[in-house]
């Protein structure tokens, strides 16, 4: 964690005012009244996934609130005995992959046999694989796609709503019952400039398929102000429950939880 504040001070210069101690960022969630949360586990190189899913285990054992989601790096020397470790030793609820650090297309082969142990116990991936807050060549909905045409029944989260490709993943919503999107960063900083009509469209249309998400603690603002933004937004009552709990509830009971 230490090493990752660093990385954004050095990068962004963004100066990231939440502690470093995953326990003391646990008590934080806690004393905000959060019950569970999902930790989120990603290396940006190989070699380091197994150590990182032990201690991920090990700290979710002692910590029921915690939800883990493996990592895993496709160009480990053995990413799919990673994966099945993960959902069967281990017990997790999926992995994460982050294809902006770890430079891979969302539809590259090497994340296939991953992908197919996830589906095969019905697990999720969560997957940083757009544009936002920042593009690459190997990013974006296409790749997305072309994923979930080769795995139709995946349980998947897509981060940060999609952007840049929001109004597109609403064209793939309808077609894959197993695809979300999540709110995660969005509203936690006034300086990102959002397309706030389009996302309201969104959510109106598909208010079962979104989830909150903070991005916690990689912010420069509390959780509570973002969520503050959601709640001044012209959304019903009943739309709000689900973004912040139903919607996320029923997705977890699909995960065995």
């Amino acid at each position: 964690m230490k090493a990752v504040y660093a990385f954004f001070w050095k990068q962004y210069g963004w100066k990231i005012n939440f502690p470093e101690a995953p326990a003391q960022l646990l008590d934080l969630l806690k004393e905000s009244g959060v019950e569970k949360c999902a930790a989120l586990a990603y290396t940006h190189k190989p070699g380091l996934s197994r150590s990182l899913n032990s201690w991920l285990y090990e700290f979710s054992r002692t910590n029921s609130a915690v939800i883990p989601f493996g990592a895993v790096h496709p160009a480990d020397n053995d990413p799919e005995e990673i994966v099945v470790e993960c959902l069967d030793r281990f017990g997790f609820s999926g992995i994460k992959i982050h294809c902006l650090v770890q430079q891979c297309r969302p539809d590259d082969e090497r994340l296939f046999p991953l992908i197919e142990a996830v589906v095969e116990r019905s697990k999720a991936v969560v997957m940083h694989a757009g544009s936002f807050p920042q593009p690459a060549e190997y990013l974006g909905i296409g790749y997305v796609s072309n994923l979930l045409r080769r795995f139709p029944t995946l349980k998947l989260i897509i981060p940060h709503l999609g952007l840049n490709d929001l109004l597109s993943y609403a064209d793939l919503l309808p077609e894959y019952s197993g695809l979300n999107l999540d709110t995660a960063f969005v509203f936690q900083n006034d300086l990102v400039k959002t397309p706030l009509a389009d996302i309201l469209e969104v959510i109106r249309l598909f208010p079962e398929r979104i989830l909150y998400g903070s991005d916690f603690p990689f912010i420069l603002e509390p959780p509570q102000n973002g969520i503050a933004r959601i709640e001044a937004l012209d959304l019903p009552p009943e739309i709000l429950e689900m973004l912040f709990h139903q919607n996320a509830a029923r997705f977890y009971a699909g995960l065995g939880l």
